[in-house]
C-alpha cells in the first residue's frame, strides 16, 4: 500500500532463442529470405505483457487496429518489440491510467506523448534537489555514494519520515525515470535493493519488539500471484509498524489458498496488499473478489497503490487505503469498531 507508484519490473533484453512468452531472440530482418539472418535484439511480447501490465490480447489487437506497436519478426515469426516501441509503450500506459483513450494516444509520436504526459502531470515529479540528485547518483553509477546517501537521509529522518518523504518519492522517481527511459533495468534493481536494506535497518528494532506483544490488529502483508513489486508492502509495513500492529510479511505473488492458511494458523485480522498500475485491472479485480470470498468475514482486506483499479467499486470488506500517511487513521478506525 504506497501513495506512488512503485518502479515497474525489469524487461529482459538479452539475447537468446526464447519464445513469445517474453525475452529477446534473434531477428530475420528478411522474412522473405532474400537476405542472411541477423542477430537483432528485440523484446518478447510475454516480458511486454507482464512488466508493463498490458495484455498480449491488448498488443495484437492495438497492432491490427491502430497499426501501433510494429513488432519485427523472428525467423520463427514471433514478435519482437525495439527498443523504442517500449519506450513509447511504457508512456502509452501511464496516459491510459490517467484516463487518456487508446485511440487517441496510440497514433502519436513519443514527443508528443511526452507533452500530454506533462500536460496531465503524468510522471511529474514534485520539486526536491536532493532527492534529483539521489537519482542522478544511481544515474551515472555511484552506486556507493547513493547507498551512503540513503542510509544517510534515513538515519536523518527517523522512520516516519524516511518512507513518507523520502523512500516513497524516491519511488516514484525511479519508476518516473525508468519509463522514460533515463534509467535501466539494473538502476532498479540496484535502487531496490539499496531502499529495502535501509528500510528494514530502521524497522528491525521496532519490529522485533512488538514481536509477541499480543498487538492488535494483527496484518498479514503480501501481493498476489502475478504482482511482482514488493516496496510497496515494505513501506507499508513501516508505517503499520509504527501504529503498534503486529505484522507477517510473507513477500510477493503469495498463492491464495496459501494466504488463506497463513491467516487461520496466525489468527490474522486484516489482509494488506499492495497493487502497482502495471497489473492488469481485471486481474486486481479478480484477485480481490476470489480472495474475498474465500477469506472468514471478519478479516479485513486493506488494498493501496498506484493501480487505476483502486478506484473502481471494491467488493465489500475490501479497503482502499489511499497512500501511506492515512494508514494511522485506518488503524484507530479498526480498533475503534473491534470495540463496538
Amino acid at each position: 500500500m504506497t501513495n506512488k507508484s512503485e518502479t515497474d519490473l525489469s524487461l529482459n533484453v538479452t539475447a537468446g532463442s526464447q519464445t513469445e512468452t517474453g525475452g529477446a531472440i534473434p531477428v530475420n530482418p528478411d522474412p522473405m529470405g532474400t537476405a542472411e539472418d541477423s542477430a537483432v535484439v528485440g523484446i518478447g511480447i510475454g516480458a511486454i505483457a507482464n512488466e508493463i501490465g498490458l495484455t498480449k490480447d491488448t498488443l495484437r489487437v492495438w497492432e491490427r487496429r491502430y497499426g501501433f506497436p510494429q513488432p519485427l519478426r523472428s525467423s520463427g515469426g514471433e514478435r519482437l518489440y525495439p527498443q523504442e516501441q517500449v519506450t513509447k509503450l511504457r508512456l502509452v500506459k501511464r496516459l491510459l491510467d490517467a484516463g487518456h483513450r487508446p485511440s487517441k494516444v496510440l497514433p502519436q509520436s513519443i514527443v508528443r506523448l511526452q507533452q500530454l504526459a506533462e500536460e496531465s502531470g503524468v510522471g511529474q515529479d514534485a520539486p526536491d534537489t536532493e532527492l534529483d540528485r539521489l537519482v542522478e547518483l544511481l544515474r551515472v553509477g555511484r552506486y556507493d555514494d547513493f547507498r551512503f546517501e540513503l542510509l544517510k537521509r534515513a538515519t536523518r529522518e527517523g522512520l516516519a519520515r524516511f518512507v513518507l518523504d523520502v523512500a516513497a518519492p524516491l519511488t516514484a522517481r525511479v519508476g518516473n525515470a525508468w519509463a522514460a527511459a533515463t534509467l535501466q533495468v539494473y538502476h532498479e534493481h540496484l535502487f531496490s535493493e539499496a531502499l529495502q536494506v535501509s528500510l528494514r535497518s530502521l524497522m528491525r528494532p521496532l519490529s522485533e519488539a512488538l514481536r509477541g506483544r499480543g498487538a492488535h490488529p494483527r496484518v498479514l502483508l503480501t501481493t498476489l500471484p502475478g504482482e511482482g513489486h514488493g516496496l510497496g508492502i515494505l513501506m507499508a509495513e513501516a508505517m503499520l509498524a509504527l501504529a503498534d500492529c503486529e505484522c507477517m510479511a510473507l513477500g510477493t505473488q503469495t498463492p491464495q489458498q496459501d494466504i488463506v492458511d497463513a491467516v487461520l494458523a496466525h489468527d490474522i485480522e486484516i489482509v494488506g496488499l499492495s497493487f502497482a498500475a502495471s497489473m492488469p485491472t481485471q486481474a486486481v479485480m479478480n484477485g480481490l473478489a476470489e480472495l474475498r470470498a474465500v477469506l472468514p468475514p471478519k478479516v479485513a482486506i486493506w488494498v493501496g497503490g498506484s493501480s487505476p483499479a483502486l478506484r473502481r467499486k471494491l467488493p465489500d470488506g475490501v479497503l482502499n487505503v489511499a497512500g501511506l500517511g492515512p494508514i494511522d487513521d485506518a488503524v484507530a478506525q479498526w480498533r475503534h469498531s473491534a470495540m463496538l
